[in-house]
């Protein structure tokens, strides 16, 4: 699959949500979407949104890695990067995370525990974007692919989405991871054929 395909959708779809969540307004859309619960969907987001934890993570890099080694190594590496930069944002910004902005209207979830402070960007969220379309990237040529990578698309955006409905964030943070991990995840696979060319020079010399 071609890289920038998966980042152009993931882009264009999350800048299509930010327009429309900016018209309708960014605490109304996390209210609603945190407040449309059951208690068998509990159960299920809560377990659905440790995916983008490590199991993710760790299939992503391990694919590639298996596939292709070096550019696998490379792809690592710019998600390594793109890590720390989510995590310096965090710690720098500090922003506040739904309960300190919404109080009592944001629900305890049995066994969730709800953090504070550092809500912007998402990790998880940005994690799931970048971690997919590493496990795309390692699968084959096949005649479903527009149906892989739809439901692998779906699957990153469901992370946003449980972090919201979870009450760890708002959908502006979720929004923000997307489009970060896209970013680094759009530059790790234009410079990879520069990182090759060298690579083979000095295999060749």
């Amino acid at each position: 699959m071609n890289f920038k395909k998966y980042v152009a959708i993931n882009i264009g779809i999350a800048l299509a949500i930010t327009i429309c969540t900016f018209f309708i307004g960014f605490n109304n859309i996390t209210l609603k979407i945190h407040n449309l619960y059951s208690l068998q969907l509990d159960k299920y987001v809560k377990n659905y949104t440790i995916w983008a934890e490590w199991p993710v993570i760790i299939l992503g890099i391990f694919l590639m890695l298996r596939i292709d080694f070096p550019k696998g190594l490379w792809f690592s590496i710019v998600f390594g990067i793109e890590s720390l930069i989510v995590q310096f944002i965090k710690f720098q910004l500090n922003f506040p995370r739904p309960i300190e902005k919404f109080g009592n209207t944001i629900r305890q979830i049995d066994g969730e525990v709800l953090k504070h402070f550092q809500g912007f960007p998402s990790g998880h969220t940005s994690a799931a974007f970048f971690a997919t379309g590493m496990i795309i990237l390692s699968l084959p040529k096949h005649k479903l692919q527009n149906l892989t990578l739809f439901l692998s698309i779906f699957s990153a955006f469901s992370i946003g989405y449980s972090r919201i409905y979870l009450g760890q964030h708002s959908i502006e943070d979720t929004l923000a991871g997307c489009i970060i991990a896209n970013i680094f995840f759009y530059i790790a696979g234009i410079t990879y054929p520069y990182i090759k060319k060298k690579l083979n020079s000095k295999n060749h010399s």
